[in-house]
Parts: structure tokens; C-alpha cells; sequence
């Protein structure tokens, strides 16, 4: 991957080549950054600078032996450790024995989620679980670094969303961190270095990478209009790693109103026949448009709570959305609010784990039917 092809972000792509000509070439980095940045792109392409063997300044040259092999992620001193799922399939639970389906799902949206690679995991183990990475990871990557680099200048470990380690897997990658073999380079790429141990935080030279702007997402779709971009950057809370999801599956959001419009109209009449057939039209819509739908219905309850305790310049509606909310915000209400904020929350979750949508969707639209009734604590005057 090369730094080219990142939108932004370009302070950090010259620091990192940077400290590749200048030889300060730290052991081991942490890149932080929000779910959709570019951490990982912005480690795969520095990476494989760090082995090009035609370096220019700017970027890797893209041809020579080492970069074609970059290309495929297929590099031999390419580490690559990331959460997996415990599986009956093996008696290890390590990222080799998922490498070549997580390098499928990063090649095809290097932006990607841990939510999807979880859900790719669960669709193949018929395992719902939230992932991890375990310390049998660390006792494999012992015993691969106990011998020499197969080819290159620098052998790269790469540990996507080191967060997920457990606290002995810490402890013993923490041994590695401390005093890697020379020629070894550790890039932790994470979400929330918060849920680092401090330990592994000390011995990290920590880069903080920033969101992509909005003209970075218009570059980056360039055959879409700006319209369109900011609708769906709206609709996937501004991660360039849904957005790449949204346009790949084509889908269409047009609808989305309508529908979340009909489903409070059938939970405020208690209408069980209707919410019972939407529910079944649901079902059958596929997962992404199921999430983006409920993300979608997340943010209509925000706006209403918006009107009743802030400001309408706050608002971020259409002509038509506003419409709606200034006539559906009567039922949205400090008592009411925080439970639906965290029941749509608590689906979304449930959907990433593949639970049945009948089910999910029945009982949301049951609890929902409870929320609407909730009224405020407090009168205006």
C-alpha cells in the first residue's frame, strides 16, 4: 500500500519517511485513531517503505520484489496479528489461521471495522463472539522472532487493535516491545489506547491520527456527488470505512425516513399487525442496511431531544427530516431519551453478532411502544 493513495493526513506520512532517511527508525509505534481513520493504511504503506528497495522520497516505488509482495500483504517478514475467535477449528486461537481471510477483507477496505472482521469471523465459526487476541499470539510470535528476517531490511509486526489483548497476552508481548530482535519493527495500530495497559503505553512512541475532512471524503469518492457524500457521512458518524461499505453495497437510504416514520406511527398506535409486517420487511433487508437504519434512527432521536433542550441552529436535518422531528420531539424527553439512545445501542450490537432480526427488531419495537408512553418530569412554562 503507498502513502499516495491516503487521503490527508500529511504531516504523519512525512514523519514517517522522515524518520526512515534520517535512520530514527523507533521499534515500536503506536498509531491511534477513530474507527474509519487511517491507521492501519497509514502503517501497511509505512511498512512497506520501510523495505522498498527503490525508495523515492515521497512514497514507496510500488515495483520492486518487496513492494509487489506488500501489495498482497504476503510478505514474509510481514507479521500480522489481529483479534480472532475461539474455535473448535484449531487448537491455537491465532491470527495464521485467519490471515488470508483478514487480508481479503483489509485489501478490500483497508478502513474496515473490527464490528465487520468480527462479523466475517462469526459467519465462518458459526461463533458469536466479541474477538480477542490471546497469549498463545504472543507465545507463536516468540518463538517466529527467535530466528532471523527471512529477506528484508526490517521485519514488520503489525497488531491491529492491540487493545483486544488479554491482560497475560499483554504482559508477555510487553516482553517483546521492551527489546525487540534487531532489524524488528512493532506498529500497534488501536482505537482506544485507553484500554492499554500502562506498561505497554510507556515503551510505545505514540502518533495520533487525525479524521478524515471532509474534502479528504470528496477525493476520495470523486465520481460521487457532495450531496450524497454528506448525507452518508452523516449516516455512518464519519467513518470513511463504513462510507467504503455504503457505496460498495450500493445502498440507498432514501427510504430511510419513510420508514422510521411509519414504524413510530405503528408503535404509537400499539398497531402489533403492522409493526409485526414491518418487522418481517426488516428481517429480510440485509445487515448493513439494518445497522445503517438503526444508526439512522439514533440520530432522529438525538435531533428531537435537540429541539426540546438546545438550540434548532444544532440541528443537522433536511427540509424534510425537520418536518418530522418538529412534530415527533413532543415525545422524545430527558426520562425517555438515555433508554432508547441505549436499547438502539444494545440492537446494533446484536446485529453485529449476528442475532436473529425478527427477533431483535420485535422486541426494540416492543420497548419502544413502553418509551413512547414515558412523559417528562418537567413542565415548560
Amino acid at each position: 500500500m503507498l502513502f499516495k493513495d491516503i487521503q490527508g493526513n500529511n504531516i504523519i506520512k512525512k514523519q514517517l519517511i522522515d524518520s526512515v532517511f534520517n535512520d530514527r527508525v523507533s521499534h515500536s509505534q503506536l498509531l491511534n485513531g477513530k474507527c474509519g481513520s487511517a491507521k492501519l493504511h497509514l502503517a501497511l504503506a509505512y511498512a512497506q517503505y520501510l523495505n522498498c528497495s527503490s525508495r523515492l522520497k515521497e512514497d514507496s516505488c510500488g515495483i520492486c520484489s518487496s513492494c509487489t509482495k506488500y501489495v498482497s500483504l504476503t510478505h514474509p517478514d510481514l507479521h500480522l496479528i489481529f483479534p480472532v475467535i475461539k474455535s473448535n477449528l484449531s487448537k491455537l486461537s491465532i491470527s495464521d489461521n485467519f490471515v488470508d481471510l483478514w487480508r481479503d477483507y483489509i485489501l478490500n477496505n483497508p478502513y474496515g471495522s473490527l464490528n465487520g472482521w468480527i462479523d466475517i469471523l462469526s459467519s465462518q465459526t458459526n461463533k458469536l463472539a466479541t474477538g480477542g487476541i490471546y497469549k498463545e499470539e504472543a507465545n507463536v510470535l516468540h518463538k517466529k522472532l527467535a530466528f532471523k528476517n527471512y529477506e528484508a531490511q526490517y521485519r514488520v509486526i503489525i497488531i491491529w487493535m492491540p487493545e483486544k489483548m488479554n491482560l497475560e497476552s499483554s504482559n508477555s508481548m510487553l516482553k517483546l516491545l521492551e527489546e525487540p530482535p534487531k532489524g524488528t519493527v512493532f506498529l500497534l495500530v488501536s482505537e482506544n489506547l485507553d484500554l492499554l495497559i500502562a506498561t505497554i503505553k510507556s515503551r510505545l512512541q505514540t502518533i495520533q491520527v487525525h479524521d478524515f475532512t471532509l474534502e479528504d471524503m470528496i477525493n476520495y469518492f470523486p465520481h460521487k456527488a457532495k450531496s450524497e457524500i454528506l448525507k452518508v457521512k452523516k449516516l455512518t458518524n464519519s467513518s470513511l470505512g463504513k462510507m467504503i461499505t455504503y457505496f460498495q453495497n450500493d445502498i440507498e437510504d432514501d427510504n430511510f425516513l419513510e420508514n422510521f416514520t411509519l414504524w413510530m406511527r405503528y408503535v404509537y398506535k400499539v398497531d402489533i399487525i403492522n409493526i409485526s409486517n414491518w418487522v418481517d420487511k426488516m428481517s429480510q433487508i440485509g445487515k448493513v442496511k439494518q445497522r445503517l437504519f438503526l444508526i439512522y434512527a439514533t440520530k432522529m432521536i438525538r435531533e428531537c431531544l435537540i429541539i426540546n433542550l438546545s438550540s434548532n441552529s444544532l440541528l443537522r436535518v433536511n427540509e424534510e427530516e425537520y418536518k418530522f422531528v418538529t412534530k415527533f420531539a413532543s415525545f422524545i424527553n430527558e426520562e425517555n431519551s438515555i433508554p432508547i439512545f441505549e436499547t438502539l445501542e444494545l440492537t446494533i450490537k446484536s446485529i453485529d453478532r449476528n442475532a436473529g432480526p425478527k427477533i431483535l427488531f420485535f422486541e426494540l419495537s416492543l420497548q419502544m411502544i413502553k418509551f413512547l408512553k414515558v412523559k417528562s418530569k418537567f413542565v415548560n412554562k
